[in-house]
């Protein structure tokens, strides 16, 4: 019998499935999906790999290595998951290897022992004839139950127990992760809930993994690498808050949780539903294409009143807070943290810089001068212009911004929230939090009021996803107040600030992704980028301009810390044309990197020496 191996290796060159005998005295134990260890050329060193099938025949015609050892016989890779991993691994120009280290978790074998021997694979089956593909807008309250839209899932999944599938959340913050947790395992599925979060030990997550394979029924919970989860009988694949940049995997692939989920979908045919308080662009996209259809119900809008002030807390936000605190607490979010979010030479007004790196220099909340590149601590300060010493601040930052608020409410307490916080959720009372996007803390019930600060600030900034983050900041903070929370956004005006105090979020992003198109940016199309030394993104180009259906922005000098790291060029296609270009740009990677070295300018350490992303979102 023949063993198909795909080998754990980052090698482009590897990256297809090789043929080795199966030894007579493990041909009852080798079986698709098990870790092996095999030969390979001339080395004298075994390679890792998996399991992918087991056939009769091969069509190398040559004499084929046997298996060198079998690691595990627990089947780890599941045949529906490596479908996953190649289809991921081809829309990215990447390689199996590199998914697989997504998808299957690092071994415990301890643990994965202690199942082996209690613990048989349950079978797994085709759970629904034909899935849906769908999307919706929650209602942006936080009751006495808990925020809205992890009561709305929670009933998606016990309705899905209950006929005996299968559900994968993707939720992208700890803070979500934890509340959406609580709830399911005080209710009638907690024997189904398999805690799939990162921060979990190594030992509990590989026993997390090992779960989803030996139960009929499981209830995944975890974030961007759940949706590799190996369930049985998956019915449902539900991605929460698709539009939080956490669902963007940071290293090869450079995949996005909702790019798999929809690959997941089509593979094995079952329901998908993007939730959310605001819409993403690329979720617009699928809605007005009919490939995603919106169930979004009618509910009670928020109370929100918007401002065009200029000062950066105006009557009614004041007006807002006071009431607020009149009837429990009150939710401030602003742009930054620290004492001022930048600094500045009080003799000649030039932005400080650091003596490392000439970086931009902030005031933490310990009052330490630091660099926001190095994170080198300033406090010997002396202006590259005019050699001045003293330094002024810029914007406020929460820490100043708190202490404001202190002394126009003695006597208030005063919670600070930021992302190194631990705060998850406090009891209602009367108390003031002030918060940066993403880190706010719940109440038990809810909010008496939101005040949004530094809104144009969020608007301002230098990237294309700045309405769309912004947009969405906005709406989770407001989706933590009650039902009856008053809700003021201060620094905005114009058609955005109506839209938003209606609650019109599928019109806002409608909106942002026509801007988009006259723009050809994504989601529109594709834009994909390479990044290399400058000679080797010279060839690239030269192979590349035979290609048609595509636009070659660059090359450009990009610099990290003031030094060139590296040369990037820029592709924009459609997306009809990326399963063709992902193909190029790997074949042209294998064939003009061999024998070739890279060293990353940040950390030093040997990298590919062409990197390839095909949807690059830290560009625009």
């Amino acid at each position: 019998m023949i063993a198909r191996v795909v080998i754990d290796s980052p090698l482009p060159q590897l990256d297809r499935l090789f043929d080795y005998l199966i030894p007579e005295g493990l041909a009852a134990q080798v079986i698709a999906g098990v870790r092996v260890r095999v030969p390979f050329g001339r080395s004298k060193n075994f390679l890792d790999g998996f399991v992918v099938e087991v056939v009769e025949s091969s069509d190398f015609t040559g004499d084929l290595n046997p298996i060198a050892e079998l690691v595990s016989s627990a089947p780890v890779l599941d045949n529906w998951v490596y479908q996953l991993v190649r289809a991921v691994a081809d829309r990215q120009a990447s390689t199996a290897s590199d998914v697989l280290r997504l998808a299957i978790p690092d071994r415990s074998v301890a643990v994965e022992k202690k199942w082996l021997e209690s613990t048989t694979v349950a079978e797994s089956t085709k759970a629904i004839s034909e899935g849906s593909k769908q999307t919706a807008l929650v209602a942006p309250v936080t009751d006495a139950n808990g925020p809205i839209w992890v009561q709305q899932i929670l009933n998606t999944c016990i309705r899905a127990v209950r006929s005996g599938t299968s559900v994968i959340i993707a939720v992208p913050d700890f803070r979500d992760q934890v509340a959406l947790l609580e709830a399911l395992t005080d209710s009638e599925v907690a024997s189904a809930v398999i805690n799939f979060t990162t921060d979990t030990q190594k030992s509990k997550r590989y026993a997390a993994f090992l779960a989803c394979l030996s139960n009929d029924v499981s209830i995944v919970v975890g974030s961007r690498s759940a949706i590799y989860a190996p369930v049985r009988n998956l019915g449902q694949i539900i991605v929460w808050d698709d539009g939080d940049p956490s669902h963007q995997e940071p290293i090869s692939p450079y995949s996005h949780t909702r790019e798999v989920a929809l690959m997941r979908q089509r593979i094995q045919d079952c329901n998908l539903l993007f939730l959310g308080h605001s819409r993403s662009t690329e979720v617009a996209r699928l809605v007005s294409l009919k490939f995603l259809e919106d169930i979004s119900t009618p509910f009670k809008l928020p109370k929100i009143a918007n401002t065009d002030s200029e000062l950066r807390v105006d009557s009614m936000a004041w007006q807002a807070i006071r009431a607020g605190l009149a009837n429990g607490p009150v939710l401030v979010q602003v742009a930054a943290k620290g004492t001022a979010t930048s600094v500045f030479c009080s003799s000649c007004d030039k932005r400080a810089e650091c003596r490392n790196c000439n970086g931009p220099l902030w005031i933490d909340e310990r009052n330490y001068v630091k660099c926001r590149w190095c994170n080198a601590v300033n406090m010997d300060f002396r202006c590259q212009e005019c050699a001045g010493t003293k330094l002024k601040p810029g914007s406020a930052g929460s820490t100043r911004t708190l202490a404001e608020f202190g002394r126009a409410f003695p006597g208030v307490q005063l919670i600070e929230a930021t992302a190194e916080s631990k705060a998850q959720t406090l009891k209602s009372g009367n108390f003031l939090v002030v918060s940066t996007p993403g880190a706010e803390p719940r109440v038990i019930g809810g909010y008496a009021a939101i005040v949004i600060l530094d809104a144009n600030r969020a608007l301002n900034r230098d990237t294309l996803r700045s309405t769309e983050d912004a947009v969405r900041a906005w709406s989770n903070a407001i989706a933590l107040g009650s039902g009856e929370a008053r809700s003021v956004l201060v620094g905005v005006s114009g058609a955005l600030a109506k839209k938003f105090s209606l609650w019109s979020q599928a019109e806002i992003a409608q909106r942002e992704l026509a801007t988009r198109a006259e723009l050809r940016f994504p989601p529109a199309i594709r834009l994909a980028s390479l990044g290399s030394s400058k000679e080797l993104i010279q060839e690239v180009l030269g192979e590349l301009s035979a290609l048609s259906g595509i636009e070659v922005l660059g090359p450009v000098p990009i610099s990290t810390r003031g030094v060139t790291s590296e040369w990037r060029v820029l592709i924009k296609y459609e997306y009809s044309d990326g399963a063709k270009l992902a193909e190029t740009l790997k074949a042209l990677s294998l064939k003009l990197s061999a024998g070739q070295q890279r060293v990353s300018a940040k950390s030093g350490r040997a990298m590919r020496p062409i990197r390839i992303k095909m949807d690059d979102v830290e560009v625009i």
